[in-house]
C-alpha cells in the first residue's frame, strides 16, 4: 500500500473512527488523541498488514486498543450532546432519538462496543469478531444481550 493509498482509505475512515473512538472516550481531546495515535501506529505497522482488505478492521482494531489503552481499562460514558453520528437524507448529524441512544450509554462497554462497531458503523459479524479480538459467536452473544438490555431500558423510559 503506497503512502497515497494510505492517506485516501484513512480520509474515508476518519469519521468512523471519531465515532467508534466516542462509544469508549468521554473527553474530545482523548478521542483526538486516540485516532491520531492510531494513525501513526498503522503507519508505523503497515508492513505487517497481510492483505490490504482487511485495513478497515485491523485500522480499528488498533484504535480501539488505543483508546483502552488511554482510559487504563476503565471506560467511560459519553453524553448524548458529545457524539455525532451520520445520518441519511441530509438530516441533522445529531442522534434522532436521544432515548436510544442514552439506553446504548448504559450498556456495559463490551456490549456498547459491539453494538457502535456493528449496527452504527456497519461492520459485518466477522469485522467486529475481528476488531474485538473474538469469535463471531460471542458478538452475536453480545448484540443478542444488548438488544434484551436496550429493551429493558427503553420500556422503564416510557
Amino acid at each position: 500500500m503506497t503512502e497515497f493509498e494510505f492517506e485516501q482509505q484513512v480520509t474515508a475512515l476518519t469519521q468512523k473512527m471519531y465515532r467508534v473512538s466516542a462509544s469508549l472516550l468521554r473527553s474530545p481531546q482523548d478521542r483526538q488523541d486516540a485516532v491520531q495515535e492510531c494513525v501513526w501506529k498503522a503507519w508505523r505497522k503497515l508492513p505487517q498488514l497481510r492483505d490490504e482488505s482487511l485495513f478497515t478492521a485491523w485500522i480499528m482494531r488498533i484504535l480501539v486498543n488505543e483508546c483502552k489503552r488511554l482510559c487504563h481499562s476503565h471506560w467511560r460514558e459519553v453524553t448524548v450532546e458529545e457524539i455525532e453520528i451520520e445520518q441519511p437524507d441530509g438530516m441533522d448529524n445529531r442522534l434522532r432519538d436521544e432515548a436510544l441512544h442514552t439506553a446504548v450509554m448504559q450498556l456495559p462497554e463490551k456490549l456498547r462496543l459491539a453494538v457502535t462497531l456493528y449496527y452504527i458503523d456497519g461492520f459485518s459479524l466477522r469485522e467486529t469478531a475481528h476488531i474485538l479480538h473474538c469469535p463471531e459467536g460471542t458478538v452475536k452473544q453480545r448484540l443478542h444481550r444488548a438488544r434484551t438490555t436496550l429493551r429493558v431500558l427503553l420500556e422503564e423510559e416510557v
